[in-house]
């Protein structure tokens, strides 16, 4: 019976092997329907482009805040969220009144599963346009 538990073992070894080695391949967690994607960002889902945020084809980490920067610019978020409502203006999540325009990315924004925003973790605005 104990051989069999280890051979089971070894069998589900090989198989996640065999899926990081297909990744390497070229195919993407995405392309394998394993992981979600954003759908504005479909062409960096194509073979081989991790590396465009992650900065290498085999990635094991979030990518960092440069990474989202080369095509996000701060400032222009901060201006396109600002709140209409005179009550709200300190709401705007991309120049807030606790961390300016200095939160991460990652921690509102997650390109493979859904977040909520940090904000939410203490009040209770609604962003209507946030993506996830």
């Amino acid at each position: 019976m104990k051989k069999l538990m280890t051979l089971a073992a070894a069998a589900a070894l090989l198989a996640s092997m065999n899926v990081s080695a297909e990744v390497k391949a070229g195919a993407t967690l995405v392309d394998q329907g394993m992981m979600d994607g954003r759908t504005y960002h479909q062409n960096f889902y194509k073979k081989d482009n991790c590396k465009v945020c992650h900065g290498t084809d085999t990635p094991s980490v979030r990518p960092a805040d440069d990474a989202c920067l080369k095509c996000h610019k701060v400032d222009k978020l901060a201006k396109k969220t600002v709140r209409k409502d005179e009550e709200e203006l300190w709401q705007n999540p991309h120049n807030n009144l606790h961390y300016g325009k200095e939160v991460p990315c990652t921690v509102c924004h997650g390109e493979h599963e859904a977040k909520q925003p940090l904000c939410n973790d203490c009040h209770t605005f609604k962003f209507t346009k946030h993506k996830q």
